[in-house]
């Protein structure tokens, strides 16, 4: 649907019976919006915005905005938002340290299990004053010597059955799922279920590279390098593919030349597998034996009827201060965590499609119009999920009359001062006004958030540009931030 100016009026005459407006500024949004959505850019592809009144959730500006597009990273705040109206900014995930059997002198006969409920931040370098993935194994070789065990007759095992076993969106695609952006999410995560793969680039373009190891050091791990030398300057072009309960890699793409050490993020393959493991070979290096060496992992391992004894209790951050790393930094491992609890709360099942439907059916039930509303995970990583600009901005609308609304507003980068958005907008209005989460996947560039009017009303507004002219990355992104340096001027 092309807009119109009927279109326009319509939705200006009901925004100046709410409050007052800059008009002559509204006229400058409107004619910025024509001649970006009627430019070369746009030609193919669909450009939708939708700006409204937060107290009287009214229309201020709305362009194709019940076509049902890619939302990119901009979903992150529907689960945030989520997460934090049903369980409240200073919620806590716990992770436990158990056995199921019986300490007979210094020794437990019986197995020892880490417990998870979800925590997607255990282990992570994030977070000042809390503890690191080196820092927890040492607390739990610290808990283990304190109840006298220097010998374990049984396994070291990850008890991720929080969760259920679907680590991934069945609409994820397999070129990111062995990256970082593309980690699963278990009752048990751990380090970001992330790490480090180091590369020695070649000298000359399209020389081989040397792999030099990862960190942590995960041996059960194969790696086949296909990583060539590129240009200087041309940044990480790799793609790692793994298989998410596996052990065999391929490394494909290219880094940069002209560094002795270049260094990309990959996701480890069941990472409650990894948090089972490390913990043993500290046991181990802390003189703690282990008498069940040989015995595998199970891919997901669920816990013995056996009552537990718990030697540990770790608690995360609040939830407030996770939600804003997510949305700050745009971590999608956090998010699709969100995304299951949330799931897992509303109707007692924590896979994505049953999440997805739980999330729809949360704020359809508050009110929100949710037509075209098509949700595949928390993220916005699933390429075949999509929302229309109007369903978020009514969701950002709802959200504001929670609790936790203060906290969910503080966890949304502020244009040209924090996060993802810290370079955009510098020297304008819009700098330190606009509350917003950025998002893009290919061919799809989006922002959404808050903005206070010149009258001191809040608005919630979304865009989305999809399927602009190829290669315009830049170009696109410069022409939205336009956009939002002219919404501080309403």
């Amino acid at each position: 649907m092309k807009f119109t100016p009927f279109v326009f009026c319509l939705f200006l005459s009901q925004f100046v019976r709410a409050q007052t407006i800059d008009s002559v500024a509204l006229n400058n949004f409107r004619d910025a919006v024509l001649e970006l959505q009627n430019s070369e850019l746009m030609r193919s592809g669909s450009l939708a915005i939708s700006i409204k009144s937060v107290k009287e959730r009214s229309n201020v500006f709305a362009l194709n905005h019940e076509r049902s597009l890619p939302s990119a990273s901009t979903l992150k705040l529907v689960s945030t938002a989520t997460v934090l109206a049903l369980f409240g900014g200073d919620f806590k995930f716990q992770t436990f340290l158990e056995h199921d059997g019986a300490i007979k002198g210094d020794t437990l006969f019986g197995n020892l299990y880490i417990h998870g409920t979800g925590d997607p931040s255990l282990g992570s370098d994030r977070f000042k004053g809390y503890p690191t993935a080196n820092d927890l194994i040492l607390r739990w070789t610290a808990a283990v010597k304190k109840a006298g065990i220097k010998h374990i007759k049984g396994k070291i095992s990850p008890d991720a059955s929080f969760f259920d076993n679907a680590t991934l969106a069945s609409t994820w695609i397999w070129g990111d799922i062995g990256n970082y952006y593309g980690a699963g999410v278990q009752g048990l995560n751990f380090n970001e279920n992330l790490y480090k793969i180091k590369f020695k680039p070649g000298v000359e373009f399209g020389d081989p590279t040397s792999f030099l190891g990862i960190e942590p050091v995960i041996p059960y791990l194969s790696f086949v390098n296909q990583v060539t030398t590129n240009e200087r300057g041309s940044g990480d072009q790799t793609i790692v593919y793994s298989d998410p309960l596996g052990t065999n890699v391929l490394l494909t793409g290219t880094i940069p030349a002209g560094s002795p050490v270049f260094s990309v993020k990959g996701s480890i393959p069941n990472p409650a597998e990894y948090a089972a493991f490390a913990l043993k070979t500290g046991l181990k290096s802390a003189g703690v034996m282990v008498y069940d060496e040989n015995a595998p992992f199970p891919a997901l391992a669920f816990p013995t009827p056996n009552p537990k004894v718990i030697l540990d209790e770790y608690k995360s951050p609040p939830l407030r201060e996770l939600c804003q790393q997510t949305n700050f930094w745009s971590i999608n491992l956090y998010a699709d965590t969100f995304f299951k609890q949330a799931g897992k709360r509303l109707n007692g099942k924590s896979d994505y499609d049953n999440a997805a439907t739980a999330i729809t059916g949360y704020w359809s039930g508050r009110g929100a119009d949710l037509r075209g509303f098509y949700i595949k995970d928390g993220s916005g990583l699933s390429p075949s999920g999509s929302i229309s600009t109007n369903n978020l901005t009514d969701i950002l609308n709802f959200a504001s009359k929670d609790a936790s609304f203060n906290d969910f507003y503080k966890s949304i980068a502020v244009l040209g001062l924090n996060g993802t958005v810290r370079n955009l907008g510098k020297g304008t209005k819009a700098a330190g006004n606009l509350h917003v989460k950025s998002g893009s996947i290919e061919g799809t560039r989006a922002y959404a958030g808050y903005v206070t009017s010149k009258s001191g009303a809040l608005l919630s507004f979304s865009i989305i540009a999809h399927k602009y002219l190829p290669g315009s990355n830049r170009l696109i992104s410069d022409s939205l931030v336009k956009l939002m340096t002219l919404m501080a001027e309403l």
